[in-house]
Formats: C-alpha cells, structure tokens, sequence
C-alpha cells in the first residue's frame, strides 16, 4: 500500500488531529451508492418527487458520487459507488483547494442560493438514503429514531408537495369579477340627418296665377 493511502487511512479514526480538506472531501462519499434502490414503497415515492425537483432545476437525478470542475456549473457523474481507493486517488489528484467539488447526489442540491423547494428535495433524498441504510442494517442506530425520521420524511414529503402546488397555482393568472362578464357592446349613435343643401331648402317657384277675365257689360 502506497505511504499516502497508509498515511490517510491511519488518519481517518483519530479525533485529536484535525483532518484535512481531503479526508473531509472524502467522508462525503462515504455511504453514497450503496443503497440506491427504495426499500419500501412509499419511500420510492419520496425518492420519485425530490429526483423531479432535482430534473425541473437542471441537476442530475442518477445516485452516486459526483466531481464538478473549477468555474463549471456541471457534475459529472463518476459512479454509482467508488470504492474507497478510487476516492483518495482522484481527491488527490483534483483537491478541493484547487477549485474541484465532490459531493453525492443529495449534497449537489444543496448550495448557496438554493430554492426552497431545491433544498427540501434534497433533505429528502438523504433521509431516504438513512432509513435504507438503516433498514439494510449498514448504519448503527436506534429504533426510535426510526420511526422518528420516518415520520418527519413524512412531513417534509407533504410540505414539498404543498410547495409545489403552490408554485403551480400561483402561475395561473389571477382574474377578477369584472373579467368574468361579458364585454358591453358599444353603443350605436344614430346616423345624422343629412344636412339640407340651398337647391332642396329653397321653395318651389309659383305658378303665375292666369289674368282675370272681364265680365260682359
């Protein structure tokens, strides 16, 4: 094994030294891919809202470990599951000091500027990846706690939704009363009688009245 990765992997259980941008890099990845798929049918449909949230802002919907490069607004996807020596090689080779991001599929929905319904369906993406994890016995833990998060995966899933609706309802264009009635037609001014010219205005001339004839003496 290389001095680095003998370095690193001796590095990752102490707590006294403080770690590096690289192991803390790395610890995101840590479970990501190992329990793609939902276990439970509900939580499929968890999965399937925040994934549309994800796809309606451009983001990737796949599970797995991504890298995006320095100054790019694109991830791209390095695989369902890398193993962990895969992981230290490439950290190292492309570190977060220089620019280069890693981070799973449900931490590339969180960032600075995010919308509300972005970042929610991002919480509900790592929720779902605990409770599988948990289900599948990879994640110690309590059964109380459990049936804690399950409940608040609940909630959430139903407040995304309602975000969602609202979103929807408010692009519809809001109308008034008057919008509803019918447009008055305009009202038809009667046409003017035409004006009377000096030929049709004047009188007809007189007939000459005919000379009175002289009665017999």
């Amino acid at each position: 094994m290389p001095a680095w990765r003998e370095w690193l992997l001796g590095n990752r259980g102490r707590h006294d030294r403080r770690t590096t941008a690289v192991v803390r890099a790395a610890d995101m990845w840590e479970r990501a891919g190992k329990a793609s798929a939902a276990v439970l049918p509900i939580m499929a449909k968890v999965e399937k809202l925040a994934l549309q949230v994800y796809g309606d802002h451009g983001l990737p919907i796949q599970p797995g470990h991504y890298r995006r490069a320095p100054a790019s607004q694109d991830w791209l996807f390095l695989g369902e599951f890398v193993e962990a020596e895969i992981r230290w090689a490439l950290i190292l080779e492309k570190p977060p000091e220089a620019g280069w991001r890693y981070a799973t599929l449900e931490d590339i929905g969180r960032f600075p500027g995010a919308p509300a319904e972005l970042l929610a369906a991002s919480n509900l993406l790592s929720t779902c990846r605990h409770l599988k994890s948990r289900l599948l016995g990879r994640e110690p833990g309590e059964p109380g706690d459990d049936i804690e998060t399950a409940i608040r995966l609940g909630v959430d899933w139903r407040e995304l939704q309602d975000l969602i609706s609202w979103r929807e309802a408010s692009k519809l264009k809001l109308t008034t009363p008057s919008d509803a009635l019918p447009s008055p037609e305009p009202e038809v001014e009667p046409e003017p009688s035409p004006t009377p010219t000096p030929e049709t205005s004047a009188k007809p001339p007189r007939k000459p009245r005919a000379p009175r004839r002289k009665k017999p003496a």
